[in-house]
């Protein structure tokens, strides 16, 4: 089987598998309950969850355009808009919140003069990387909360160490890595090379490449490192709009005040759960089940069906981005074969 052809069908299923567990989770928590939840949202509630979403994909994009500029590269705001958009809508559908649509918005802007590829990677990865920081920031905050909190048994307290470990672990080796310049990635690359011969060729180019790359990021440490600074404070201005989704939901729809530890360990929770649980589009069905769980476990007073209810509502309104993104990437590869058709 052709490699497009395998990899449609993966997606496929992996959508019917979604769908398949959206469905188990509907019936046993009860649709009509999930949609009295959404109802009485109210408009003022569904007008904050859209502007929630709204606002930190704003400072996402404002982020990456403070980096660009850092870096020379001057794009219509437009263009940025658009290429993150795409980024973001091949990230959601696909099994790799994070990390899926990067290499796309960094071709979509790229260009020989004015942003070359190595460079537009690098403000990538530095955008991905402040990210990460700020993300860690928060799950610290919300794994302090759980160790001390009582009402977490010790083998969830064992799992969210270890989850929140493995992230911190990779996140502090991209900070040596790229921070020094020690080419940690290119490195690798080059060794697999010369442990299998028969690659060499290929993998010499690459780690070149990827050596490239790395220097251009650890300019955003030293030579560019105010704008880097500058892009952090608002990455973590974004993150803090993910981090307070479930206070905007719960205080329209019940009114129910979550307590600051709740917000840290639900979000460092959601955090771990869309780092390996995001196995269909969307996390569909897998991560309202994987929510359900988070919720009895920190806030078991909130009703199941509201938890599916504030979970589908944050995706409906995530989805209206997708829709842009995709919508944008398909028009650019529009107009991209009609540049190249020679007729």
């Amino acid at each position: 089987m052709k490699r497009p052809l395998r990899d449609g069908l993966r997606y496929a299923i992996s959508a019917l598998i979604g769908i398949g567990a959206l469905s188990g989770v509907l019936y046993f928590v009860g649709w009509r309950q999930t949609l009295a939840q959404v109802h009485s949202l109210g408009a003022l509630g569904i007008i904050a969850v859209l502007g929630t979403v709204a606002i930190a994909m704003g400072a996402w994009i404002v982020c990456w355009w403070i980096i660009l500029i850092a870096y020379g590269i001057h794009l219509p705001l437009r263009k940025i808009i658009g290429a993150r958009l795409s980024g973001y809508a091949i990230s959601y559908i696909t099994p790799s919140l994070y990390f899926g649509g990067e290499p796309v918005r960094a071709f979509m802007v790229a260009d020989r003069e004015s942003a070359p590829a190595t460079r537009v990677f690098a403000t990538v990865i530095v955008e991905r990387f402040l990210g990460g920081l700020s993300m860690i920031a928060f799950i610290l905050i919300g794994g302090f909360q759980a160790i001390i909190s009582p009402a977490i048994p010790w083998a969830e307290k064992r799992l969210l160490i270890g989850g929140i470990g493995f992230i911190t672990f990779w996140i502090i080796i991209g900070l040596l890595n790229f921070a020094w310049n020690l080419k940690w990635i290119s490195r690798g690359i080059a060794g697999i090379g010369r442990i299998i011969p028969r690659w060499k060729g290929p993998l010499s180019r690459a780690a070149a490449k990827v050596c490239e790359t790395e220097d251009e990021v650890y300019l955003a440490f030293t030579k560019y490192r105010y704008g880097t600074l500058a892009a952090l404070a608002v990455q973590i201005t974004a993150t803090f709009f993910v981090y307070i989704r479930p206070q905007v939901f719960f205080h329209f729809s019940s009114g129910v005040l979550l307590t600051f530890p709740q917000l840290s360990l639900l979000f460092s929770l959601n955090i771990l759960l869309s780092s390996f649980l995001w196995l269909t589009p969307g996390g569909l069905g897998t991560g309202e089940a994987g929510m359900i769980g988070i919720f009895r476990l920190v806030a078991p007073s909130i009703p199941t069906e509201g938890v599916v209810a504030y979970s589908l509502m944050f995706k409906a309104a995530e989805s209206i981005l997708v829709v842009i993104g995709i919508v944008y990437l398909a028009q650019r590869g529009l107009s991209y074969l009609k540049r190249s058709d020679p007729n």
